[in-house]
C-alpha cells in the first residue's frame, strides 16, 4: 500500500512538472514570437505577449483587465459577431483582417487567426495578431497612384472607366441621364515643337487646372493620354453639358500665360448618345474631331440643335445659376473612392482666380523637378 502511494506520489509530481516544463516552453515561445497573442477565457483576457502590448499601446497588467472585443473599432465589431470571439460557435473567422483602436485612439489594421486551446486546464481562445497598418496604407496609395495621372494629378483612363461603369449603373437604377466631354488640346505637338517638352508639360497642367475650376465637385475629371482628357458630369444633360464646355473654351482662352491654348470638345449624353462606354466614347470622339475639322470654337451642327431647343436653353440658364457656386477642388478629381466630394466651395469671387494660382505654383515646381531628374 506504501508503495503504490510513493508511486501515485511520484507520477504527480512528474505530470506537475512537465506541466510546468510546457508552460515555461509555451511563454517562451510566445514572448519571443512578433505576432501579438491575446488568450481569452470567455470575454475576459487572461494572457498576452510583449506584442500585444506593443501593437496595443496597452501595458500586460491593464490588458488583463480588459476584453479582447473592447480593443476593437466599432466598425469591426459586427466581424466579431454579436457574442464576440471568445466563444467557439462565435460568428468570428478563424482568419480575418479587424481594426482596433490603441490607446491613445491611433487605428490600427490586424491580419488574426483564432483557435480554440487549453491553457492552464480550462478551454481558451488563442488570437494571434499582425500589424498590417501599414501594409494597408501603402495598398491604398498604390491604387490611388494607379488611378491618377503623375503629371496633372487627374484621373487617368483606368479612373475614367471606372466612373463611367458606376454611372452607367447608376443611370439605370435611378433612370437620370449624365454627359460626358471628351477634350483635346489644340496643337500640342506644335507647342512641344516650338517651346520644348517642359512648356508642353505646362501647358497640360494649365487646362488641368482649368478643368478643376470649371467643374463641380461631383464630377470627374481625367487626362487619359497624351493631349485627351474627360470630364464625366452626373445627372447632367446634353445641354447643360454643352455649357461646361464653353464655360472651359472661355476660362482657358482667359489664362493669360504663354503660349495662349484652346481645345476642341466634343460631348456625349447617356443613354441618349450611346449606352455602352464604347458608343458613348465614340460619339464625343466625332463631335470633338468635327469641331477640330471646321477650326471654330463653336459645337457641331447636332450638339447645337440639341444645345438650342427651348429645353435646352432653360436647362442651361438654370445650370448656370447652380455651377456660380460650385467649384472642383483640385484633389477631387483622382479620388479612388465613389464619385468625387467636395472638400469646400468658393466664397469669395476671387477663388479661381487663387486656385489657379496656386495649382500653377504647385505644378511648375514639380515639373521643374522632373526636369532636373
Amino acid at each position: 500500500m506504501r508503495t503504490n502511494i510513493t508511486e501515485l506520489r511520484q507520477e504527480v509530481l512528474a505530470r506537475e512538472a512537465t506541466r510546468r516544463e510546457t508552460a515555461a516552453t509555451f511563454y517562451r515561445l510566445a514572448e519571443a514570437v512578433g505576432a501579438a497573442i491575446f488568450i481569452c477565457e470567455g470575454e475576459q483576457l487572461r494572457y498576452v505577449n510583449h506584442a500585444a502590448e506593443t501593437i496595443t499601446d496597452y501595458t500586460r497588467e491593464e490588458l488583463l483587465t480588459m476584453n479582447f472585443g473592447t480593443l476593437v473599432c466599432p466598425d469591426s465589431r459586427e466581424l466579431v459577431g454579436s457574442r464576440g470571439p471568445m466563444l467557439p460557435d462565435a460568428e468570428f473567422a478563424p482568419h480575418q483582417e479587424l481594426k482596433i483602436l490603441t490607446k491613445n485612439g491611433t487605428e490600427r489594421c490586424l491580419d488574426v487567426t483564432v483557435a480554440m486551446i487549453e491553457f492552464g486546464g480550462v478551454s481558451t481562445t488563442l488570437i494571434s495578431a499582425f500589424n498590417i497598418t501599414e501594409c494597408k496604407q501603402a495598398e491604398g496609395q498604390a491604387q490611388l497612384l494607379a488611378m491618377t495621372d503623375p503629371l496633372t494629378g487627374l484621373g487617368n483612363y483606368r479612373r475614367m472607366v471606372n466612373v463611367l461603369k458606376a454611372e452607367i449603373e447608376r443611370s439605370g437604377r435611378t433612370g437620370r441621364s449624365f454627359a460626358f466631354l471628351l477634350l483635346d488640346l489644340d496643337g500640342l505637338k506644335q507647342i512641344n515643337d516650338h517651346y520644348g517638352h517642359l512648356v508642353g508639360s505646362r501647358a497640360l497642367c494649365r487646362l488641368g487646372d482649368v478643368l478643376r475650376v470649371c467643374c463641380r465637385a461631383i464630377d470627374t475629371v481625367a487626362r487619359h493620354g497624351g493631349d485627351e482628357f474627360s470630364v464625366i458630369l452626373p445627372e447632367t444633360t446634353v445641354q447643360a453639358a454643352g455649357v461646361v464646355a464653353s464655360r472651359i473654351r472661355k476660362e482657358l482662352a482667359k489664362d493669360g500665360q504663354q503660349p495662349p491654348l484652346s481645345v476642341s470638345i466634343g460631348v456625349g449624353a447617356y443613354p441618349q448618345d450611346g449606352e455602352t462606354i464604347e458608343a458613348l466614347l465614340q460619339t464625343a470622339d466625332r463631335e470633338l474631331y468635327d469641331m477640330k475639322s471646321r477650326g471654330t470654337g463653336k459645337p457641331s451642327s447636332s450638339v447645337h440643335s440639341r444645345m438650342t431647343s427651348p429645353a435646352g436653353l432653360a436647362q442651361q440658364e438654370n445650370f448656370s445659376d447652380k455651377q456660380s457656386s460650385k467649384q472642383l477642388p483640385r484633389d477631387s478629381a483622382s479620388s479612388p473612392t465613389g464619385l468625387n466630394r467636395s472638400r469646400g466651395l468658393a466664397k469669395d469671387g476671387n477663388y479661381r482666380a487663387d486656385r489657379l494660382r496656386q495649382s500653377s505654383v504647385w505644378r511648375r515646381k514639380r515639373i521643374d523637378e522632373g526636369g532636373r531628374k
